[in-house]
């Protein structure tokens, strides 16, 4: 019996994102999509670039991209939510001062007495097609630095010396590699704000990148839309007065935590569930000063690295909601 032909293969089709226009892989989820936010908010400009960096429009080679912003503004979510859009499976790495070479590259494993090679997950991504988005890249030792050259260069290749036999992993067409920083390692952010682990950026590995993204804190209307899905049913009017809290503390240069998008919605949640008792009943008065004091207490103040600076955000809140 004759062997039928292997289906023929489908290419992305271009869909709407914005005001651009992405290339989404026809079909179900694929394995290694992330989950799709649907109330997740795009900022345009942002969508923009690296829409130009994914899927270049001059016909020319595609380009690294580095995403660069306070923490809890949105970086990470941001590549997530494009690779959901594009039905593109992705690969996450937080790099720390316990990332090793082969972490990224591959390693030797042994099973039933045998050895054999386990792609690592830069590699498995660069042979694969897979997004590529490394987290925290002024965590990055200097090795895993060195390592990840070629990686960023338009036609490298990584020698696996532990593959049996040796041999070079190249890279796939649809492959395209993310960063993600905080401060560059340097301090770009404001020296108030206190990154520990954070190495200054490799010289050579900054000059490899392509695009550079600032991912800044959205905008009051944003946000606020941010927080109404995010935290349902929460009282707009209470809404507006966490987020005029969050700003304030942003503002605030002697206080030294910052105020991100995740605190702002953990706040929110808190106060839009309300409290149940034992009995089943659900309590929900948003309005209550206390009860917004209580909330924040739980969802971020006792996590303050400093006193001082839990102090002065109760201030703040106390400003705006009152007694």
């Amino acid at each position: 019996m004759a062997q039928l032909p292997p289906p023929p293969k489908i290419a992305p089709a271009p869909v709407p994102l914005c005001d651009s226009q992405i290339h989404r892989h026809p079909g179900p989820p694929r394995e290694g999509v992330p989950s799709l936010d649907p109330h997740y908010v795009f900022r345009p400009e942002m969508v923009a670039e690296i829409v130009w960096s994914v899927w270049p429009h001059d016909d020319g080679r595609p380009m690294s991209v580095l995403l660069v912003g306070p923490k809890g503004s949105g970086k990470t979510s941001l590549v997530e939510q494009i690779a959901a859009r594009a039905n593109q499976p992705l690969a996450r790495v937080n790099l720390n001062v316990g990332t090793s070479v082969r972490h990224l590259k591959g390693r030797t494993a042994v099973a039933d007495g045998e050895t054999y090679f386990v792609p690592g997950v830069v590699t498995d991504a660069m042979e694969t097609g897979k997004w590529l988005l490394l987290d925290e890249i002024s965590g990055a030792t200097p090795p895993v630095a060195l390592a990840l050259f070629p990686v960023l260069e338009p036609t490298g290749s990584v020698y696996l010396e532990d593959a049996e036999p040796p041999r070079y992993a190249v890279r796939h067409p649809g492959f395209r590699i993310f960063m993600t920083d905080n401060t560059i390692g340097e301090g770009q952010e404001e020296s108030r704000f206190g990154y520990a682990g954070t190495n200054q950026m490799n010289a050579a590995l900054l000059d490899r990148v392509d695009t550079t993204i600032q991912v800044g804190y959205c905008d009051p209307a944003a946000e606020l839309k941010i927080l109404s899905a995010k935290a349902p049913g929460i009282d707009q009017v209470v809404g507006q007065g966490l987020i005029r809290v969050a700003m304030a503390v942003r503002e605030n240069r002697d206080i030294t935590d910052g105020f991100s998008t995740r605190m702002l919605v953990a706040w929110g949640r808190r106060i839009a569930a309300g409290r149940i008792n034992a009995a089943g009943f659900v309590d929900v008065d948003q309005r209550n000063p206390a009860r917004v004091k209580e909330a924040a207490e739980a969802a971020f103040l006792r996590k303050c690295r400093s006193r001082v600076d839990a102090d002065a955000i109760r201030e703040c809140i106390q400003r705006v909601f009152g007694d």
